[in-house]
């Protein structure tokens, strides 16, 4: 697979005036790279959801479930089968689909993860009838979940919310779910991811552009966890909710989607991004510069002078994919059968709670989707908005 070297490199122009530019050659071949990777893991997980393998071990650990990651495994398989156009990718995406249908009932807002990047891409993206149905039925289960009370729809018990799951609201799915719900027919789906946001924005944000990545709802009002700000990949996650906040419904978010961003680029000089802000392990998150280079890239089409945060998002992308995190394969073996297999790149710049809550550095495949994401915006092939 090549990703044809005529597609238009939408901000090529503007990006060969930033102190790090981005080549359009070498976007385009990481992208390749990424997407030749997919079929090693595919073939080293069978019909297992892959979520994660350490360091460059290419040792994955798989799960028939899937957890909140399967989505976004589907996702990559949505993406390829738009770049390549070739009809046995969408078919892989559509059988990895169907094995999501099982976490329709599970009792967490990481369903909104799962389906938005796992089902509704291919109902938007191919019109998929069996996408559509899954996606549909997903809005309803997620929007049921919502909590008058807290105005909000929580956590959940599921997928690691523990038992106190159904009291706390958290940033990581803003994104997905205010996609989820507005892409209903119904509007007061729309109506619960307003207000859902509107809660957030509320409970875990500070107002100087740093948020908590969760607040736990006692005696009638929300009360912040962890310190603001300071876990960089939660940072992220909220900005890029922000920007998604601000293309439905303008302010409030707008403001606090550049008050974020500017936060993020007070808080943190290096591109390759700390984990956690001062800890002591070191461990670093290029993951999280993904997803803040996707908010940057969201926001700069929602203001009138966007091409700061263009540049911002082309320096932190450029700096991950010439780091030591973005690792360029051979083809394996000699022999004649190997030679004709293409190369690959391992992307193992996300820190993970793997066994035991031990935070490691691995490859997932939600890093590898919001990378491909990121690298297809830059190419012309997504808009920033669009997933």
């Amino acid at each position: 697979m090549r990703v044809s070297e005529n597609m238009s490199y939408k901000y090529g122009a503007e990006n060969q005036s930033s102190s790090t530019p981005l080549d359009r050659t070498e976007v385009r071949r990481a992208l390749e790279l990424l997407i030749h990777r997919m079929e090693y893991i595919d073939s080293s997980c069978g019909n297992n959801f892959p979520l994660y393998s350490p360091g460059t071990a290419d040792r994955w650990v798989s799960s028939a479930g899937g957890s909140w990651v399967g989505g976004l495994w589907d996702a990559c398989w949505w993406l390829r089968a738009r770049i390549t156009g070739l009809k046995s990718d969408r078919r892989r995406a559509v059988d990895i689909c169907q094995h999501l249908s099982p976490k329709i009932t599970a009792m967490s807002i990481n369903r909104s993860l799962i389906f938005w990047y796992g089902a509704s891409l291919g109902d938007l993206w191919f019109g998929d009838e069996k996408a559509r149905e899954l996606s549909r039925a997903s809005i309803d289960a997620v929007a049921d979940s919502y909590n008058g009370e807290m105005g909000c729809i929580p956590l959940g018990l599921d997928m690691g919310g523990g038992e106190k799951g159904n009291r706390i609201i958290s940033v990581d799915s803003l994104a997905a779910l205010i996609q989820l719900l507005s892409s209903s027919r119904d509007l007061t789906h729309h109506q619960v991811s307003r207000t859902h946001a509107s809660t957030l924005l509320a409970a875990c944000g500070t107002g100087d552009g740093a948020f908590h990545p969760c607040a736990y709802f006692e005696d009638g009002y929300f009360r912040p966890i962890g310190q603001a700000g300071t876990w960089s990949r939660g940072q992220a996650w909220s900005m890029l909710g922000l920007t998604r906040a601000a293309a439905q419904w303008g302010e409030p978010y707008l403001t606090s989607a550049q008050r974020a961003c500017e936060y993020w680029e007070r808080s943190r000089q290096q591109f390759l991004t700390p984990n956690r802000l001062n800890d002591p392990s070191c461990l670093l998150d290029p993951s999280s510069s993904i997803i803040a280079s996707l908010a940057m890239l969201s926001l700069a089409e929602l203001i009138t002078d966007g091409a700061k945060w263009r540049v911002s998002a082309y320096q932190q992308l450029d700096t991950v994919i010439s780091s030591r995190y973005f690792v360029r394969i051979p083809p394996p073996g000699s022999h004649a059968a190997s030679r004709n297999k293409p190369p690959y790149a391992i992307f193992w710049g996300c820190c993970y709670k793997t066994h035991g809550n031990k935070e490691e550095m691995v490859e997932s495949a939600w890093g590898n989707f919001f990378l491909m994401a990121a690298l297809s915006i830059l190419l012309g092939i997504l808009e920033p908005g669009e997933f």
